[in-house]
C-alpha cells in the first residue's frame, strides 16, 4: 500500500517518472559478491523488492550512485512480526499466493553452503559490529525445515500449502520460517547494514560529494501510526517537488486506507485473532533457536527505525 501511494503521488505530482525493475533477486545463486548489474537514471522512480547486495559498501555506492544522486527509502519490518504475518498471510484460504501450493520451502545444502559467504561482511564480521548467524545456523534451519516437510502423517506427499494449513500452528510457523528467512529476512537485515556501511564510507570520506540518502522506514511503526510515518516517507521522497498540504493530504489517505483494510480485510493485512498472533510471537521468541537468530536480527533492524 505504502509503495502504490509513493508511486501514484510521484506520477501525478512531479515530473519524475516510474522506472525499470532493478536489483532483479539473483537468477543463480553464486558464491562472488558482485555488485547488482543497475543504472539508475535522473528523475526516474525504482520500486524494488528484496534486493540482493552482497558487494562491498565502497563499490555499492558508486555502483547505485554512477549516473545520479539517489534517494533509497527502505522499508524494514521486525523479523519475529514478519514470521508470524508470512505464515499467516500464505495460510490464508484461499491462499492469495499460487506458488505456495509446489513450493518447497526447504533450502538445499548447496545453497545453503553459499550464504556464509555472501553475508561474510555484514552477518558475522568485526567492522560490521554484528554476528548475526554462524554456519552452524544455516544448517541447524535446514534441518528443521526437512525434519517438518513431508515427514508428518497423511503429508506425506502434500505440498507446501497444505502443510500450513494442517501442521500444528506452532509447526507450521516454524516450517513457514525457515523458508522466510532465507527468502527474505537476510537480505533484508544484510540490505540494512550494507548501507550502515555506505554512510560511514561517506562519513569517512567528507571529500567525497554524498550522493546517496537513505531513509529506513519501519513497517511495524507504519502499522500502528500510519499517518507519522506515511508522512514522513513523503516529505523524504517528494521533498521541494510538492508543498507541506499536499503531503498532508497524501498521509491523511494512506492512513484512511489502511485502517479501512484493517476494518474491512484485504488479503495484505492479515486479521487474524490478536490472542493466535501474540501465541505465535510467544513461541518464538520462547524458542531456543528462533529467539536467538531472530533476536540478532531485531537488534538490527530496532537500530535503524
Amino acid at each position: 500500500l505504502m509503495t502504490k501511494k509513493i508511486k501514484s503521488a510521484v506520477s501525478s505530482l512531479t515530473t519524475i517518472r516510474p522506472g525499470n525493475k532493478v536489483f532483479n533477486r539473483m537468477s543463480r545463486y553464486s558464491d562472488k559478491p558482485e555488485c547488482p548489474p543497475v543504472r539508475l537514471r535522473p528523475h526516474m522512480l525504482y520500486i524494488r523488492s528484496n534486493p540482493s547486495l552482497f558487494c562491498d559498501a565502497t563499490s555499492l555506492a558508486d555502483t547505485l550512485s554512477a549516473h545520479a544522486k539517489v534517494k533509497i527509502l527502505h522499508f524494514v519490518r521486525s523479523p519475529f512480526s514478519l514470521a508470524v504475518s508470512n505464515y499467516l498471510y500464505h495460510r490464508q484460504d484461499p491462499t492469495p499466493e499460487e506458488w505456495v501450493h509446489d513450493a518447497n520451502p526447504c533450502t538445499s545444502d548447496e545453497i545453503i553452503d553459499l550464504w556464509p559467504g555472501l553475508l561474510s561482511s555484514t552477518f558475522r564480521n568485526e567492522t560490521s559490529g554484528y554476528s548475526i548467524m554462524s554456519d552452524n545456523d544455516f544448517w541447524t534451519m535446514g534441518n528443521i525445515c526437512r525434519s517438518l516437510f513431508k515427514t508428518r502423517p497423511g503429508l506425506e506427499d502434500k505440498g507446501y500449502y497444505e502443510h500450513l494449513l494442517r501442521l500444528p500452528p506452532e509447526e507450521g510457523l516454524e516450517l513457514a520460517t525457515c523458508h522466510i528467512v532465507i527468502a527474505s529476512m537476510i537480505k533484508m537485515v544484510n540490505t540494512i547494514i550494507k548501507f550502515e556501511q555506505v554512510n560511514r564510507y561517506y562519513a569517512e570520506n567528507s571529500v567525497l560529494e554524498e550522493r546517496l540518502e537513505i531513509l529506513t522506514i519501519s513497517m511495524d511503526r507504519l502499522q500502528k501510526n500510519p499517518w507519522q510515518v506515511g508522512r514522513r516517507a513523503f516529505d523524504f521522497v517528494l521533498g521541494p517537488h510538492t508543498s507541506e498540504d499536499v503531503k498532508d493530504y497524501l498521509a491523511n489517505r494512506l492512513n484512511n486506507d489502511y485502517r479501512w483494510r484493517t476494518r474491512h480485510g484485504n488479503s495484505h493485512v492479515t486479521s487474524s485473532d490478536v490472542a493466535e498472533k501474540a501465541r505465535l510471537l510467544s513461541y518464538l521468541r520462547g524458542h531456543q533457536f528462533w529467539s536467538r537468530v531472530l533476536g540478532n536480527m531485531e537488534l538490527v533492524t530496532d537500530s535503524v527505525t
